[in-house]
């Protein structure tokens, strides 16, 4: 497994805890910061399995009427 440097952590973002349809473990995956929304991919630390963006289903954190009131 790679050691990633403190400097390495602030260049790259971490999903929540997801399992990997590849190695089938749970783990963070991760993109580099400022990766392309259409060419860019997340990846498993693990087996570097990669899941490109557009597969992705990107959910909108919207507060409902009930959690404004």
């Amino acid at each position: 497994m790679a050691v990633i440097n403190k400097s390495n952590k602030s260049e790259i973002v971490l999903s929540h805890p997801t399992m990997c349809l590849h190695c089938h473990l749970i783990v963070e995956m991760f993109h580099e910061k400022g990766a392309d929304p259409v060419k860019g991919a997340w990846q498993c630390p693990r087996c570097s399995h990669k899941y490109p963006f557009t597969h992705w289903k990107i959910k909108k954190q919207v507060r409902s009427k009930t959690e404004a009131a």
